[in-house]
């Protein structure tokens, strides 16, 4: 069975021209970190951080946007059922992840939400940097995405020793 997936730059240029329109319609750069603030905010009301500014809003569009990603994806999944099934194969990280389901589920959890608390500490996701930041030529953007991918390659150096 083979997988069709787009071209490198086909992808980049529709992920580009969403960033650009996504600006140009809504006025606000694309990003996801403030929606994952948005779903703290609505699942933990007793915790006063949330309680405070765009976290607050339920209609905030990067809310709409965080809860889309995953909606695109599954319908994306339904129109190619061929390539798509139930799986808790991790690929090559199954090498260096526990090999209980339980424990997957527990370190990929525990690394999510590492993600996020990273990202609400650098004022922005992966995307919100690199792509974003890096679309409106932000040096601050610019300086993250680059150290997001040095520490990638070199977590993946250290990791996988290749």
């Amino acid at each position: 069975m083979e997988i069709q997936v787009w071209s490198g730059w086909l992808a980049g240029l529709a992920i580009g021209l969403f960033v650009v329109l996504h600006f140009w319609l809504i006025g606000k750069p694309a990003g996801c970190s403030t929606g994952y603030g948005n779903v703290c905010g609505l699942l933990c009301r007793r915790v006063r951080y949330y309680h405070e500014g765009e976290y607050s809003n339920k209609n905030n569009i990067k809310l709409w946007f965080l809860i889309g990603i995953p909606i695109g994806g599954f319908l994306s999944a339904m129109h190619s059922p061929d390539a798509w099934h139930i799986s808790f194969d991790m690929g090559m990280y199954d090498e260096i992840l526990p090999q209980s389901a339980a424990a997957k589920a527990i370190w990929l959890i525990f690394g999510g939400m590492l993600l996020g608390f990273g990202a609400r500490l650098a004022g922005a996701c992966t995307t919100g940097h690199a792509l974003v930041g890096g679309a409106m030529l932000n040096p601050p953007s610019l300086l993250a995405g680059l150290v997001f991918f040095a520490s990638a390659f070199f977590a993946t150096r250290l990791l996988f020793g290749t």
